[in-house]
């Protein structure tokens, strides 16, 4: 068995992400303030600012749905919303179409259980422009949207209601 230990490299990472630490919870404070009150309306449950995903290369906040905004009680159903880095994971390599190459801003609906959303095969059918699909432990349909195309004045999408070039 290989034991994994960190490196130097892995230190001033470390370090560099304490720096900017204080700055994204703060970001993801403003975006869990925002999302709040849809979120109180959809009864959603344990509500989370945001964790580091290291599977998924992803920065994630996330909340749990209950029924009837969760097509079922037998699967654990979520939204998330939150950063995907693609050279830090590699959890969702497989989605149908594929998420951006590049670190993209994304909001996710899934569930983990018995009632989770079938194969991306199945989804492509009915799932919007802009989203995509991806099965394994968790069944997901995600929104990606790359942060070039985020605006330069980070309020600006919040005040529209929607980020610009976000495909609806």
């Amino acid at each position: 068995m290989q034991r994994i230990t960190a490196d130097s490299h892995d230190l001033l990472a470390v370090e560099r992400f304490f720096a900017a630490e204080a700055r994204i919870a703060g970001t993801f404070g403003h975006i869990e303030e925002a999302v709040a009150p849809l979120l109180r309306s959809m009864r959603a449950r344990d509500r989370t600012t945001y964790v580091v995903d290291a599977e998924r290369g992803a920065i994630l906040g996330h909340a749990f749905l209950r029924p009837p905004h969760a097509p079922s009680a037998e699967a654990e159903w979520f939204v998330a919303r939150g950063l995907r880095f693609p050279d830090g994971g590699t959890g969702w390599e497989g989605a149908d179409p594929p998420l951006p190459r590049g670190v993209h801003a994304l909001v996710a609906l899934g569930a983990e259980g018995e009632s989770k959303p079938g194969p991306p095969s199945e989804a492509r059918a009915w799932l919007p422009c802009g989203w995509s699909a991806l099965d394994g432990d968790a069944g997901f349909l995600a929104a990606a949207l790359p942060l070039h195309e985020l605006p330069a004045e980070p309020d600006a999408g919040w005040r529209r209601g929607r980020w610009p070039g976000w495909k609806t």
